[in-house]
Protein backbone atom coordinates (compact mmCIF):
# COMPACT_ATOMS: atom_id res chain seq x y z
CA UNK A 1 0.00 0.00 0.00
CA UNK A 2 1.47 3.32 -1.12
CA UNK A 3 0.20 6.13 1.11
CA UNK A 4 2.58 8.82 -0.11
CA UNK A 5 3.87 10.08 -3.41
CA UNK A 6 2.78 12.73 -5.90
CA UNK A 7 -0.93 13.33 -6.41
CA UNK A 8 -2.47 11.45 -9.34
CA UNK A 9 -5.66 12.83 -10.88
CA UNK A 10 -7.89 10.06 -12.26
CA UNK A 11 -10.50 11.35 -14.73
CA UNK A 12 -13.68 9.35 -15.40
CA UNK A 13 -16.24 10.61 -17.94
CA UNK A 14 -19.66 9.25 -16.91
CA UNK A 15 -22.65 8.74 -19.16
CA UNK A 16 -25.55 6.32 -18.60
CA UNK A 17 -23.30 3.72 -16.96
CA UNK A 18 -25.67 2.29 -14.33
CA UNK A 19 -24.64 -1.33 -14.97
CA UNK A 20 -20.88 -0.70 -14.82
CA UNK A 21 -20.18 2.44 -12.82
CA UNK A 22 -19.88 1.01 -9.30
CA UNK A 23 -17.42 -1.63 -10.46
CA UNK A 24 -15.36 1.08 -12.17
CA UNK A 25 -15.27 3.43 -9.17
CA UNK A 26 -14.60 0.60 -6.71
CA UNK A 27 -11.55 -0.44 -8.74
CA UNK A 28 -10.15 3.10 -8.51
CA UNK A 29 -10.78 3.76 -4.82
CA UNK A 30 -9.17 0.42 -3.92
CA UNK A 31 -5.89 1.19 -5.68
CA UNK A 32 -2.76 0.39 -3.69
CA UNK A 33 -1.60 3.91 -4.64
CA UNK A 34 -3.68 6.00 -2.27
CA UNK A 35 -2.79 9.61 -3.12
CA UNK A 36 -5.48 10.03 -5.75
CA UNK A 37 -7.82 12.78 -6.83
CA UNK A 38 -10.79 11.10 -8.55
CA UNK A 39 -12.83 13.34 -10.85
CA UNK A 40 -16.19 11.89 -11.92
CA UNK A 41 -17.74 14.03 -14.66
CA UNK A 42 -21.38 13.21 -15.35
CA UNK A 43 -21.92 14.13 -18.99
CA UNK A 44 -25.68 14.67 -18.94
CA UNK A 45 -26.72 11.12 -18.01
CA UNK A 46 -30.42 10.27 -18.24
CA UNK A 47 -30.17 7.34 -15.80
CA UNK A 48 -29.07 7.35 -12.15
CA UNK A 49 -25.33 7.60 -12.87
CA UNK A 50 -25.06 11.04 -11.25
CA UNK A 51 -26.70 9.75 -8.05
CA UNK A 52 -24.26 6.82 -7.96
CA UNK A 53 -21.35 9.26 -8.28
CA UNK A 54 -22.67 11.42 -5.46
CA UNK A 55 -23.06 8.37 -3.25
CA UNK A 56 -19.36 7.60 -3.66
CA UNK A 57 -18.43 11.25 -3.14
CA UNK A 58 -20.05 11.09 0.30
CA UNK A 59 -18.02 7.98 1.17
CA UNK A 60 -14.55 8.98 -0.13
CA UNK A 61 -13.08 12.46 0.28
CA UNK A 62 -10.79 11.91 -2.70
CA UNK A 63 -13.79 11.91 -5.07
CA UNK A 64 -15.06 15.08 -6.74
CA UNK A 65 -18.29 14.91 -8.74
CA UNK A 66 -19.21 17.30 -11.54
CA UNK A 67 -22.25 17.54 -13.77
CA UNK A 68 -22.41 19.12 -17.23
CA UNK A 69 -24.58 19.07 -20.31
CA UNK A 70 -23.88 16.20 -22.68
CA UNK A 71 -20.93 16.94 -24.93
CA UNK A 72 -19.21 13.61 -25.40
CA UNK A 73 -16.34 11.79 -23.75
CA UNK A 74 -13.64 14.20 -24.90
CA UNK A 75 -15.65 17.16 -23.64
CA UNK A 76 -16.00 15.54 -20.20
CA UNK A 77 -12.28 14.79 -20.05
CA UNK A 78 -11.44 18.37 -21.02
CA UNK A 79 -13.80 19.65 -18.31
CA UNK A 80 -11.86 17.63 -15.73
CA UNK A 81 -8.44 18.61 -17.11
CA UNK A 82 -9.37 22.23 -16.46
CA UNK A 83 -10.08 21.37 -12.80
CA UNK A 84 -7.56 18.69 -11.79
CA UNK A 85 -4.55 19.29 -9.54
CA UNK A 86 -2.42 16.15 -9.81
CA UNK A 87 1.21 15.99 -10.82
CA UNK A 88 0.15 13.01 -12.94
CA UNK A 89 -3.07 12.35 -14.86
CA UNK A 90 -4.79 9.09 -15.74
CA UNK A 91 -8.05 8.28 -17.53
CA UNK A 92 -10.54 5.46 -16.91
CA UNK A 93 -13.71 4.87 -18.95
CA UNK A 94 -16.88 4.38 -16.94
CA UNK A 95 -17.60 0.85 -18.17
CA UNK A 96 -14.02 -0.40 -17.62
CA UNK A 97 -12.12 -1.27 -14.44
CA UNK A 98 -8.52 -1.39 -13.30
CA UNK A 99 -6.47 -3.81 -11.24
CA UNK A 100 -5.42 -2.67 -7.73
CA UNK A 101 -1.74 -2.05 -8.52
CA UNK A 102 -2.18 -0.18 -11.81
CA UNK A 103 -1.37 3.37 -10.73
CA UNK A 104 1.33 2.27 -8.29
CA UNK A 105 3.09 0.45 -11.13
CA UNK A 106 2.63 3.24 -13.68
CA UNK A 107 3.96 5.89 -11.32
CA UNK A 108 6.86 3.60 -10.41
CA UNK A 109 7.74 3.18 -14.11
CA UNK A 110 7.79 6.93 -14.75
CA UNK A 111 10.19 7.44 -11.86
CA UNK A 112 12.36 4.43 -12.72
CA UNK A 113 12.90 5.38 -16.37
CA UNK A 114 12.63 9.18 -15.96
CA UNK A 115 10.01 9.57 -18.69
CA UNK A 116 6.76 11.53 -18.84
CA UNK A 117 4.46 8.69 -19.99
CA UNK A 118 4.01 5.11 -18.83
CA UNK A 119 1.71 2.36 -20.09
CA UNK A 120 0.47 -1.07 -19.03
CA UNK A 121 -0.97 -3.91 -21.06
CA UNK A 122 -4.72 -4.41 -21.09
CA UNK A 123 -7.15 -7.30 -21.01
CA UNK A 124 -10.59 -7.96 -22.46
CA UNK A 125 -11.32 -11.29 -20.77
CA UNK A 126 -10.93 -12.46 -17.18
CA UNK A 127 -8.79 -15.38 -18.37
CA UNK A 128 -6.13 -12.91 -19.52
CA UNK A 129 -5.85 -11.33 -16.09
CA UNK A 130 -4.48 -14.53 -14.59
CA UNK A 131 -1.49 -14.38 -16.91
CA UNK A 132 0.90 -12.25 -14.87
CA UNK A 133 3.99 -10.96 -16.63
CA UNK A 134 5.93 -8.29 -14.78
CA UNK A 135 8.60 -7.54 -17.37
CA UNK A 136 8.91 -3.90 -18.39
CA UNK A 137 10.99 -1.93 -20.85
CA UNK A 138 11.61 1.53 -22.22
CA UNK A 139 10.85 3.05 -25.59
CA UNK A 140 13.18 5.97 -26.21
CA UNK A 141 11.83 9.27 -27.49
CA UNK A 142 12.75 8.33 -31.07
CA UNK A 143 11.40 4.76 -30.79
CA UNK A 144 8.12 5.90 -29.28
CA UNK A 145 7.67 8.61 -31.90
CA UNK A 146 8.08 6.11 -34.73
CA UNK A 147 5.91 3.40 -33.18
CA UNK A 148 3.10 5.78 -32.26
CA UNK A 149 3.22 7.82 -35.48
CA UNK A 150 3.07 4.61 -37.52
CA UNK A 151 0.37 3.10 -35.27
CA UNK A 152 2.54 0.22 -34.06
CA UNK A 153 1.78 0.97 -30.40
CA UNK A 154 -1.80 1.62 -29.29
CA UNK A 155 -3.25 5.08 -29.00
CA UNK A 156 -5.43 4.68 -25.89
CA UNK A 157 -5.06 7.13 -23.02
CA UNK A 158 -6.79 4.83 -20.53
CA UNK A 159 -3.90 2.37 -20.08
CA UNK A 160 -1.41 5.22 -19.62
CA UNK A 161 -0.27 7.68 -16.96
CA UNK A 162 0.83 11.17 -18.07
CA UNK A 163 2.98 13.78 -16.40
CA UNK A 164 0.67 16.81 -16.22
CA UNK A 165 3.51 19.08 -17.41
CA UNK A 166 3.34 17.16 -20.68
CA UNK A 167 -0.37 17.84 -21.17
CA UNK A 168 -0.14 21.58 -20.43
CA UNK A 169 -2.94 23.33 -22.36
CA UNK A 170 -3.53 20.46 -24.80
CA UNK A 171 -7.08 19.13 -24.84
CA UNK A 172 -9.03 16.35 -26.58
CA UNK A 173 -10.16 17.42 -30.05
CA UNK A 174 -13.68 16.56 -31.13
CA UNK A 175 -13.72 13.14 -32.75
CA UNK A 176 -16.25 10.32 -32.84
CA UNK A 177 -13.83 7.39 -32.75
CA UNK A 178 -10.14 8.31 -32.37
CA UNK A 179 -9.99 11.22 -29.93
CA UNK A 180 -7.38 9.39 -27.81
CA UNK A 181 -5.01 9.04 -30.75
CA UNK A 182 -5.47 12.65 -31.80
CA UNK A 183 -4.89 13.83 -28.24
CA UNK A 184 -1.60 11.92 -27.88
CA UNK A 185 -0.45 13.15 -31.28
CA UNK A 186 -0.58 16.70 -29.89
CA UNK A 187 1.73 15.61 -27.07
CA UNK A 188 4.11 13.67 -29.31
CA UNK A 189 6.83 16.34 -29.78
CA UNK A 190 7.27 16.62 -25.99
CA UNK A 191 7.10 12.93 -25.02
CA UNK A 192 10.62 12.00 -23.90
CA UNK A 193 10.01 8.24 -23.96
CA UNK A 194 7.47 5.71 -22.72
CA UNK A 195 7.94 3.06 -20.04
CA UNK A 196 5.79 -0.05 -20.59
CA UNK A 197 4.89 -3.05 -18.47
CA UNK A 198 3.45 -6.26 -19.89
CA UNK A 199 1.27 -6.64 -16.82
CA UNK A 200 -2.42 -6.60 -17.78
CA UNK A 201 -3.68 -3.95 -15.39
CA UNK A 202 -6.52 -2.31 -17.34
CA UNK A 203 -9.69 -4.24 -18.20
CA UNK A 204 -11.68 -3.12 -21.25
CA UNK A 205 -15.39 -3.90 -21.36
CA UNK A 206 -16.70 -4.48 -24.87
CA UNK A 207 -20.31 -3.36 -25.20
CA UNK A 208 -22.46 -3.76 -28.29
CA UNK A 209 -23.94 -0.27 -27.94
CA UNK A 210 -20.85 1.70 -26.96
CA UNK A 211 -19.66 4.57 -29.12
CA UNK A 212 -16.81 2.71 -30.84
CA UNK A 213 -18.97 -0.25 -31.83
CA UNK A 214 -21.81 1.97 -33.07
CA UNK A 215 -19.52 3.91 -35.38
CA UNK A 216 -17.64 0.78 -36.45
CA UNK A 217 -20.83 -0.31 -38.22
CA UNK A 218 -20.83 2.87 -40.33
CA UNK A 219 -18.25 4.56 -42.53
CA UNK A 220 -17.29 6.98 -39.70
CA UNK A 221 -14.63 4.77 -38.11
CA UNK A 222 -12.82 4.16 -41.41
CA UNK A 223 -13.27 7.80 -42.43
CA UNK A 224 -11.69 9.27 -39.29
CA UNK A 225 -8.80 6.83 -39.42
CA UNK A 226 -8.24 7.49 -43.10
CA UNK A 227 -8.15 11.25 -42.52
CA UNK A 228 -5.75 10.83 -39.58
CA UNK A 229 -3.32 8.63 -41.54
CA UNK A 230 -3.54 10.84 -44.61
CA UNK A 231 -2.52 13.77 -42.41
CA UNK A 232 0.36 11.76 -40.98
CA UNK A 233 1.46 10.67 -44.44
CA UNK A 234 1.63 14.24 -45.68
CA UNK A 235 3.61 15.22 -42.57
CA UNK A 236 5.95 12.29 -43.15
CA UNK A 237 6.62 13.43 -46.74
CA UNK A 238 8.16 16.58 -45.31
CA UNK A 239 9.71 15.41 -42.06
CA UNK A 240 9.81 11.58 -41.75
CA UNK A 241 10.48 9.95 -45.13
CA UNK A 242 11.19 6.59 -43.52
CA UNK A 243 7.55 6.41 -42.39
CA UNK A 244 5.99 7.16 -45.77
CA UNK A 245 5.36 3.67 -47.16
CA UNK A 246 3.67 2.32 -44.04
CA UNK A 247 1.49 5.40 -43.55
CA UNK A 248 0.44 5.43 -47.20
CA UNK A 249 -0.53 1.76 -46.88
CA UNK A 250 -2.62 2.46 -43.77
CA UNK A 251 -4.29 5.57 -45.17
CA UNK A 252 -5.12 3.79 -48.45
CA UNK A 253 -6.59 0.76 -46.70
CA UNK A 254 -8.88 2.81 -44.46
CA UNK A 255 -9.80 5.16 -47.31
CA UNK A 256 -10.87 2.31 -49.59
CA UNK A 257 -12.90 0.75 -46.78
CA UNK A 258 -14.64 4.07 -46.16
CA UNK A 259 -15.38 4.68 -49.84
CA UNK A 260 -16.77 1.18 -50.31
CA UNK A 261 -19.33 1.78 -47.54
CA UNK A 262 -20.25 5.20 -48.95
CA UNK A 263 -20.65 3.79 -52.47
CA UNK A 264 -22.81 0.94 -51.21
CA UNK A 265 -25.07 3.41 -49.40
CA UNK A 266 -25.14 5.72 -52.46
CA UNK A 267 -23.32 8.62 -50.80
CA UNK A 268 -20.84 9.30 -53.59
CA UNK A 269 -21.55 13.03 -53.70
CA UNK A 270 -20.94 13.72 -50.01
CA UNK A 271 -18.17 15.99 -48.72
CA UNK A 272 -16.58 13.07 -46.86
CA UNK A 273 -16.45 10.93 -50.03
CA UNK A 274 -14.86 13.73 -52.02
CA UNK A 275 -12.27 14.39 -49.30
CA UNK A 276 -11.11 10.79 -49.14
CA UNK A 277 -11.25 10.19 -52.89
CA UNK A 278 -9.31 13.40 -53.50
CA UNK A 279 -6.37 12.12 -51.44
CA UNK A 280 -6.31 8.80 -53.31
CA UNK A 281 -6.37 10.55 -56.68
CA UNK A 282 -3.63 12.97 -55.60
CA UNK A 283 -1.28 10.15 -54.57
CA UNK A 284 -2.37 7.57 -57.15
CA UNK A 285 1.15 7.17 -58.57
CA UNK A 286 2.70 6.71 -55.11
CA UNK A 287 0.00 4.16 -54.20
CA UNK A 288 0.64 2.23 -57.40
CA UNK A 289 4.38 2.01 -56.64
CA UNK A 290 3.94 1.05 -52.97
CA UNK A 291 4.75 -2.67 -52.64
CA UNK A 292 2.95 -3.05 -49.30
CA UNK A 293 -0.44 -2.06 -50.75
CA UNK A 294 -2.40 -5.01 -52.12
CA UNK A 295 -3.58 -5.15 -55.72
CA UNK A 296 -7.26 -4.97 -54.80
CA UNK A 297 -6.74 -1.53 -53.27
CA UNK A 298 -4.58 -0.36 -56.17
CA UNK A 299 -7.26 -1.39 -58.67
CA UNK A 300 -9.93 0.33 -56.59
CA UNK A 301 -7.92 3.55 -56.65
CA UNK A 302 -7.24 3.18 -60.36
CA UNK A 303 -10.95 3.16 -61.28
CA UNK A 304 -11.92 6.09 -59.00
Amino acid sequence: MCNSGPLISVIVPVWNAHNYLERCIDSIIHQTYRNLEILLVDDGSSDDSLEICKKYERKDARIKVFHKENGGQGSARNFALDRCHGQYVGFVDNDDWILPTMYERLQELICKYKVNVSRCDDAQSKEEIGKKERSDFLLSKEEFHKEFFCDIVGGHVTDRLFDRKLIKEHRFPYSKTIEDTRFIRQLLPDINGEAFTKEKLYFYTTRENNTSNRYARTYISSFERAVEYQSRYEEAIQFFPAYQDLLLQKSTTFACGCLKILLTSKQKNTTDFKKIAGFLRKYKAEIWKNKSISWKYKLFVLIL
